[in-house]
């Protein structure tokens, strides 16, 4: 052991914060050898990272790489305090960011390798680009090699369970980053509050992810990933198609490919001036931004369609979850924000998902998602902070009424959208034109990531100006945007208590669709087998299928 590593008997874990070589098995507290295969060399592996930590995990009784004993440890107690000081850390990471089904609450012991630490590039003449990032190696690596965008303005643990879990268990590598979003323990909203127009990075960090991977995975062990694949979620799957599309930008210019293939999971889409450019002026307009209903815009109008929680107008209502269809009042503004009609079941849930602390934080009476959301994207775009975004705040200001995020889309001109801001919006856009096989899955009850506006109007993208032979859209009936919300405890029905309330019967899991399209995709990439047509998949949300290999396109 070197001078600088960190053993718990205990758990069976070996931390180290050194450099040095870790060539030798691992010997666990009880006196077994547990080590298949040698270690990777740590120095060739951890080149390129500030604050490296090193753990090898044996998957016996120390919760492998997985780790599975992390959900079930409350942070405070004397188990999580008998960890050591990074891990508790990662613990912490990993439950802020449940979004997977506890159907799918990984229970494996898988031994392998794990290095964390901040990637940094630094490009001539750009901003130099830093998040924190997570890689993980299985003891049975196959040789190829995941790389996941994350989520949200999350953590690189966000994916743990709902991508890693069952990738690591196939014997990928797998690796994440935090897009910088939460560095040094960061709040990621907050990090859109900075000034820096921090979404603009998101897709090249993708290809910085793979890049650094490939090269450290190459020097460690000698072997060079046969084949690379972007995975993600959300946000995640935004980077998914970004990367994608970046990384035909390379090869057209001669570069080495990086990614095989990819595959996203209600994919964020942000479209490019050709499809907004409406009037074919040869310029974005901020009034053909607004209504085009990107992310921001779509968030905007579905937060003004259901209405602010505690004005009389309000749609998000207890009555009006009980209409058939639910809020149906509210129906058309949510189609024109994207979302189809299936998702209305969760509209008054969302409108209302941080309620719940308005006891503990006044300010946050009647913020929901599509406010809270649509507040800090806004922020980032038009390049503000706190105070200066304040005239659109989601935020209950201090005696007052409603926050002045309503009023304010209400009167302003174009909503308060500004050519820079669209200037800055196109930074992020979408060309949808990559050259690699990709498989989208988008659940017709998204409430969250509206199907139409982002995944059929990435398609319709695709069709227009890329190769849509390389392209599939599967639609998931049933399918939210959340799996741990398909278990059925939100407030649903806004009466002011989370309850089952039916949603579990009503909801079917994505994960195991993402499974067998993912199986799809290596067919398609390794033997030459294009995926089946893209199309709408029926399920049965009384009857879950959890397993994978029981489904077909």
């Amino acid at each position: 052991m070197t001078r600088n590593s960190v053993r718990s008997a205990r758990n069976g874990i070996r931390i180290t914060a050194g450099l040095g070589s870790l060539l030798s098995f691992l010997i666990t507290g009880c006196g077994m050898q547990a080590a298949q295969l040698p270690p990777p060399d740590w120095t060739q592996l951890a080149t390129g990272l500030e604050q490296p930590q090193q753990t090898e995990y044996l998957g016996q009784g120390d919760g492998g790489l997985l780790h599975v004993s992390y959900y079930g440890i409350k942070v405070g107690t004397p188990q999580f305090m008998a960890l050591p000081a990074a891990e508790q850390s990662k613990l912490v990471k990993l439950q802020q960011s449940i979004l997977h089904s506890v159907k799918f609450q990984p229970t494996v012991e898988l031994p392998g390798w794990k290095l964390t630490g901040v990637l940094v590039v630094r490009d001539s003449g750009q901003p130099e680009r830093r998040q924190e990032i997570v890689l993980k190696v299985p003891k049975g690596w196959n040789g190829r090699l995941a790389v996941a965008g994350t989520p949200g303005t999350r953590s690189e643990f966000a994916s743990e369970a709902v991508l890693a879990s069952w990738l690591l268990q196939r014997g990928y590598a797998y690796v994440a980053g935090n897009k910088g979003m939460t560095n040094g323990g960061a709040d990621g909203n907050l990090t859109l509050l900075g000034k820096t127009h921090a979404t603009q990075h998101w897709g090249v960090m993708m290809l910085d992810l793979a890049s650094w991977a490939q090269q450290s995975l190459r020097a460690a062990t000698g072997m060079t990933p046969t084949q690379t694949y972007a995975v993600g979620l959300s946000n995640g799957g935004y980077q998914v198609r970004r990367a994608l599309e970046l990384d035909h930008q390379r090869v057209q210019k001669q570069a080495p490919r990086l990614f095989s293939g990819g595959i996203e999971w209600a994919g964020v889409y942000w479209p490019d001036a050709r499809v907004l450019d409406k009037d074919r002026s040869g310029s974005v307009t901020p009034a053909e931004y607004l209504t085009a209903m990107p992310l921001v815009s779509s968030n905007e109008q579905a937060a003004l369609s259901m209405g602010y929680q505690y004005d009389a107008a309000t749609r998000t209502t207890t009555k009006a979850f009980a209409e058939s269809p639910p809020f149906s009042a509210a129906h058309a503004g949510m189609k024109t924000a994207g979302f189809a009609a299936p998702s209305a079941i969760l509209w008054g849930a969302y409108n209302s998902l941080f309620d719940s602390l308005k006891s503990k934080i006044p300010g946050y009476k009647g913020v929901g998602y599509y406010n809270l959301t649509a507040y800090y994207y806004r922020a980032d775009l038009l390049g503000h902070d706190a105070k200066e975004s304040a005239p659109y705040s989601c935020f209950l200001p201090d005696g007052a009424q409603r926050p002045p995020f309503y009023d304010y889309l209400a009167t302003a001109v174009d909503a308060g959208w500004t050519s820079e801001s669209v200037n800055w919006a196109l930074k992020n856009a979408n060309t949808a034109e990559f050259s690699a096989p990709l498989i989208s899955l988008h659940g017709d009850r998204d409430a969250l990531i509206g199907v139409l506006s982002h995944g059929y109007a990435y398609d319709d993208a695709v069709k227009a100006y890329g190769n849509p032979a390389l392209h599939r859209l599967y639609v998931i009936e049933n399918g939210n945007h959340v799996d741990a919300h398909a278990d059925g405890f939100l407030d649903y029905n806004v009466n002011g208590q989370a309850g089952e309330e039916g949603m579990a019967d009503l909801l079917t899991p994505m994960q195991p669709y993402v499974e067998r399209a993912f199986s799809y995709l290596i067919d398609w990439v390794e033997h030459s087998r294009p995926a089946p047509a893209s199309k709408t998949i029926a399920t049965d949300p009384k009857s879950d299928i959890l397993d994978a290999n029981q489904i077909n396109f």
